[in-house]
């Protein structure tokens, strides 16, 4: 299964938008539905502690999660904060679940069948 991770500039919420867009564009692309989409909102560091801004991101959340019956992940990767769990997800997403940790490859080759590859 493949999954497509689209990825927002949780500081810049205009950036949400365009994920909104080229998610449009996944889904008119193609026929059949084997695949997931899945949205990670980064830079949580950089978020502003206002009401508005909160709600905002609340209902982004709701939208993914409910909506677009999406998985939504909120991370720092300057920070490395949860970036684990969006690897961790997108590997039980696209069924890659059973894989031992020893066992993975990050890599942008596919040569070793054996083991598991993130592209």
């Amino acid at each position: 299964m493949h999954v497509y991770v689209l990825v927002f500039d949780m500081g810049n919420l205009d950036t949400f938008q365009y994920c909104r867009s080229i998610r449009e564009q996944i889904l008119s692309s193609f026929t059949h539905r084997n695949f997931s989409i899945m949205v990670v909102g980064n830079k949580i560091d950089l978020v502003v502690d206002s009401p508005n801004y909160t709600q905002e991101l609340k209902d982004i959340s709701a939208l993914v999660r409910k909506h677009w019956r999406s998985d939504y992940i909120e991370c720092s990767a300057k920070y490395n904060y949860k970036i684990n769990d969006v690897f961790r997800e997108v590997m039980g997403v696209s069924g890659m679940s059973g894989c031992s940790g020893a066992g993975i490859e990050f890599s942008q080759s596919s040569r070793h069948k054996s083991k598991c590859n993130i592209l």
